[in-house]
């Protein structure tokens, strides 16, 4: 009986053990099936997970929101929804901040990080919170990965917009592309011969 109930221990850690990670691939998954397309304007580094291999830092460049009444009580480090909404540029932009999980729409979960005063001389109590988005890892090809951060680089330091296309569902992201004037990044290397 000791024998049968450590076996049934060890089987169901066994189990457990491989069932969080699949859980959480399947949700990754889920998002890119059935997820809306977000594209939004981004800055870059790239750094190496040496679990999940080469990756490109993508930092979303529009990281400010500007809410209009007193919102004293939101501190720095807080969670917070942010929604995000199709400008006329064709980019998705920040929208509106709520503390609670909005009920539709395409949102994200960010965290405040810094909280000032739009006008402090003209009695304005209106204040700008800077966020950090949730997204900021996009998973590349081993060997395409050291010429796509060297482009990224190139690319993201003067007057043309690199966007990421991401895709959005219930409020977690995926990156899926990175855009420069409507092209993928992958085609763009591959006809300048990387």
């Amino acid at each position: 009986m000791k024998t049968a109930l450590s076996w049934m221990s060890f089987g169901v850690a066994c189990v457990a053990q491989w069932a969080v990670p699949l859980a959480s691939i399947r949700a990754r998954e889920e998002v890119l099936e059935r997820g809306a397309v977000v594209r939004v304007a981004v800055m870059a580094p790239d750094p190496f997970d040496p679990l999940r291999g080469r990756y490109l830092r993508v930092n979303p460049k529009e990281s400010e929101v500007v809410l209009a009444q007193e919102v004293s009580h939101l501190t720095a480090g807080k969670k917070v929804w942010v929604q995000i909404e199709k400008g006329s540029d064709g980019l998705h932009h920040l929208g509106g901040l709520t503390e609670k999980r909005p009920d539709a729409g395409d949102y994200l979960p960010m965290i405040l990080r810094r909280a000032w005063n739009q006008g402090l001389d003209s009695g304005d109590k209106s204040l700008k919170f800077r966020v950090e988005w949730p997204v900021d890892r996009f998973y590349v090809n081993e060997i395409l990965a050291p010429k796509a951060d060297e482009w990224l680089r190139e690319n993201t330091r003067g007057k043309k917009t690199v966007v990421a296309e991401l895709r959005l569902l219930n409020g977690t992201a995926v990156i899926t592309d990175l855009e420069l004037d409507g092209r993928s990044f992958r085609e763009i290397l591959k006809q300048s011969g990387h």
